[in-house]
């Protein structure tokens, strides 16, 4: 869909996410989001179909969506302190469908709710670098899976 921003992402017609995609498979993408969204390992899982939410999803998007959150969610927690990490799907900024990832720090005060409305930030360097590490574990857990 054209006016569609994550379509036009998928098409190299915006800026690619920090570090590029993390994973990719017939169905998902998986990226960084941009620095100034969130803090260091917030992550968008993208459909790489244009449609709104899970009700939309086809059977094989539906059964295939579990096993890349496994993946991810392992990966997140092999290269951050993330005691939790949240997920958050509102398709509100942008209708296409998409789960935020949001890990949360074992030194973080702040729980659930209070938490996911702190202004948290990274810079798109750090992001970067994240998303390296983050490709190579997913690489790495693909193969053995």
């Amino acid at each position: 869909m054209e006016s569609c921003f994550i379509c036009r992402k998928h098409k190299g017609q915006e800026a690619a996410p920090p570090g590029g995609y993390i994973y990719e498979d017939g169905h998902w993408r998986v990226c960084h989001a941009p620095g100034k969204l969130g803090p260091l390992g917030t992550l968008f899982i993208e459909s790489k179909r244009h449609f709104l939410d899970y009700a939309e999803m086809t059977d094989e998007e539906s059964a295939s969506l579990g096993n890349v959150m496994k993946k991810i969610y392992h990966a997140l927690r092999t290269h951050t302190d993330a005691e939790r990490i949240y997920q958050l799907a509102t398709m509100e900024g942008q209708p296409h469908f998409h789960n935020w990832l949001v890990p949360r720090g074992r030194d973080v005060a702040e729980r659930g709710v209070k938490f996911l409305s702190r202004d948290d930030s990274c810079s798109d360097e750090e992001a970067a670098e994240l998303a390296g590490k983050l490709r190579e574990t997913m690489k790495k857990w693909t193969a053995h899976t």
